[in-house]
């Protein structure tokens, strides 16, 4: 490895970590009260980063050669001619699967949650960790294979847009984990709203990709503001939540 690669890795472990660890430190700096442990956060994140992506991916391989189609998500560039199976995984299947992995390892430190709003911080923990490995993975491809102002661009747009709409997806399960072990209610119904936020913004993200021959070439601006929009206001939602919420 040169020193040109050393200091691409450098930057894009820099570009695809700082942003989601810096929300964590604003949405735990926001709370009231009695705080959650750095060290038990940091191992959550860490959690959703390395165990739920891989439990993502493995299930992911696996639902792509059971519909016999690569899976395409929806920052891929150049997607030529995406058919229905490729719709299918990224509006159906992949949300299921990422939100399932990273509910389960909240589920796993859910040993630290002692009341309801614990679960959202928990849960926004671990979908800031996946989202940081994503954008490792996404933003790696784009600035060695794409070059350096494609990989700011996509640095920038995923810093504000699938880093905060996996941590307020997550922080929905999570709140969900932590009804669960403080009422004894069910979890799985805030899961099932996790993927439904999760697939609407895969659904508009996505819209250049699969509609823009019927709907013009300006529907992949359209369809990135508003999934850029559905996610921010879902996130000031969160932090108000979990800033203001004495549960």
């Amino acid at each position: 490895m040169n020193a040109d690669q050393v200091t691409g890795t450098l930057l894009l472990l820099i570009a695809a970590f700082v942003p989601p660890l810096a929300v964590l430190f604003w949405l735990r700096w926001g709370e009231r009260g009695k705080k959650e442990r750095w060290d038990d956060l940091i191992m959550t994140f860490i959690g959703g980063a390395v165990i739920a992506v891989i439990i993502a991916t493995i299930l992911e391989l696996i639902a792509a050669e059971l519909l016999y189609s690569t899976v395409v998500r929806e920052y891929q560039l150049f997607v030529r001619e995406p058919t229905i199976l490729t719709f299918l995984a990224i509006i159906v299947v992949a949300p299921f699967i990422e939100e399932f992995a990273k509910v389960m390892v909240v589920r796993n430190f859910s040993r630290y949650i002692w009341r309801p709003r614990n679960g959202l911080i928990f849960g926004a923990a671990c979908g800031l960790g996946f989202a940081a490995t994503e954008n490792f993975l996404y933003e790696g491809t784009a600035l060695f294979e794409e070059g350096v102002v494609a990989f700011l661009v996509l640095a920038f747009v995923r810093s504000i847009s699938s880093s905060l709409m996996h941590a307020a997806s997550t922080s929905v399960s999570g709140y969900g984990v932590a009804r669960a072990k403080s009422y004894g209610v069910h979890w799985w119904p805030y899961y099932l709203i996790a993927v439904l936020m999760h697939a609407s913004f895969n659904l508009f993200a996505s819209m250049g990709e699969f509609f823009s021959g019927e709907l013009g070439a300006a529907t992949s601006v359209y369809g990135l503001v508003i999934s850029v929009a559905l996610v921010v206001v879902a996130f000031l939602y969160l932090r108000w939540r979990i800033s203001g919420y004495n549960a």
